[in-house]
């Protein structure tokens, strides 16, 4: 009879213990890590000393993008009472979704606050552009000294660091990154509008230049409430408090600006992003719709007017202010502010988001289905806005 069993030599004998992952050299255990989702970071640090370090290091993300495992990972920054500096969070979410019995989706998450430090920046920011793994933070919030400074958060370490300064102080400016520049406009207070209107910065240089209006006429002032979006190589521009404000474009390769809509009312857009060469938006009628660049025209995406948030209670769209849309690994984030109302002395605010899966069908028409939807954060009412939001990959 032939044992399936096989017997060690004589005098020596088989280790039941295998190699513990602990005992591999850093650069291999790094590799390793830089695999694993960020979501679990904050728990595999606590393994050990050693993988504290490693986890803590810039050069895991260095490696996490070399072997392409970099994840979106939302960041945005608090405005707290007066006298105190602003306080960013990053929110890291977990990639699987786990299905209950009653098929829902539970998704988990961490909401990270970054500690202050002697770098950190003294007044609160207003306009954010994620620039790879580092967050440009320039000039100053709605009703604040304007300012011409220019912050850097490097993501991957979470220090700060000096930019290069605008020409002009800005107050609630705009900004956009598009081909290694990033675009700013509006907020300013200088005299010469035609030179103040918009500036860029060359990130590879890191000079700051001005660019004139060329015809963008409505948007050529110190207005404050304008906002821009990047889509297939444009700039696109508008006034977002205009009733019947003008979609601009802005062509860097031809240093031109055309206006390509004349918006209504329905289609009053409060903010927008953009999604695989697809730009959504969220508009004054509770709605997302996209915009179709062959016919230059908004359409509504379907299942999409928000309807279970709308009806809630409490903590309700219709209750908060819809910060801004962003666009998550290919997925639409929504994040607003909401109202918690009881007890005057009580009341509070809480932070949410939601994310929503897109599937574009037959016919043109683009669907979305809501598949996380969560409370990040409580806060008390003397917190009056989320000063800046962005998505980072890293």
């Amino acid at each position: 009879m032939i044992s399936g069993e096989v017997e060690p030599p004589e005098g020596k004998r088989i280790d039941s213990q295998s190699p513990s992952i602990s005992s591999l050299p850093d650069e291999i255990l790094e590799n390793c890590l830089a695999r694993i989702s960020k979501w679990n970071y904050p728990n595999l640090s606590l393994v050990s000393k050693r993988f504290l370090s490693l986890l803590s290091s810039p050069h895991i993300y260095t490696t996490r993008s070399q072997i392409g495992t970099i994840e979106p990972c939302f960041y945005f920054c608090l405005e707290l009472p007066k006298h105190q500096s602003p306080q960013w969070f990053t929110l890291w979410m977990k990639p699987d979704e786990t299905l209950t019995d009653n098929g829902e989706i539970l998704n988990d998450y961490t909401l990270l606050p970054l500690h202050s430090s002697s770098n950190s920046p003294p007044v609160p920011y207003a306009s954010t552009v994620a620039v790879g793994s580092e967050i440009y933070v320039i000039g100053a919030p709605f009703e604040s000294t304007s300012s011409s400074a220019v912050r850097i958060l490097d993501c991957r370490s979470h220090t700060w660091r000096d930019g290069p300064s605008m020409k002009v102080a800005r107050e609630e400016a705009t900004a956009v990154y598009l081909d290694g520049k990033i675009y700013v406009m509006g907020g300013y207070d200088e005299d010469d509008e035609s030179m103040a209107w918009m500036e860029v910065l060359d990130i590879k240089t890191q000079t700051w230049s001005f660019l004139a209006s060329n015809g963008a006429d409505e948007l050529s002032c110190d207005d404050r409430c304008l906002s821009m979006s990047v889509l297939q190589g444009k700039i696109y521009a508008l006034d977002h408090q205009k009733i019947h404000g003008k979609l601009y474009a802005y062509d860097p390769k031809k240093d031109t600006w055309e206006v390509v809509e004349t918006l209504s009312r329905s289609t009053l857009i409060y903010a927008w992003c953009v999604i695989e060469n697809v730009m959504y938006c969220y508009t004054a009628s509770n709605s997302c719709m996209w915009y179709d660049s062959k016919s230059r025209k908004w359409r509504v995406v379907k299942g999409s007017n928000l309807k279970v948030l709308l009806e809630r209670r409490t903590c309700c769209l219709s209750r908060g202010c819809v910060v801004d849309l962003f666009n998550c690994g290919g997925k639409l984030l929504v994040v607003w502010m909401a109202r918690v109302h009881g007890d005057e002395t009580k009341q509070k605010r809480i932070i949410k988001c939601t994310k929503m899966a897109l599937e574009k069908r037959h016919g043109g028409e683009v669907w979305v289905k809501m598949e996380w939807d969560n409370t990040l954060l409580t806060v008390p009412k003397s917190v009056d806005d989320i000063l800046s939001c962005v998505v980072v990959s890293i």
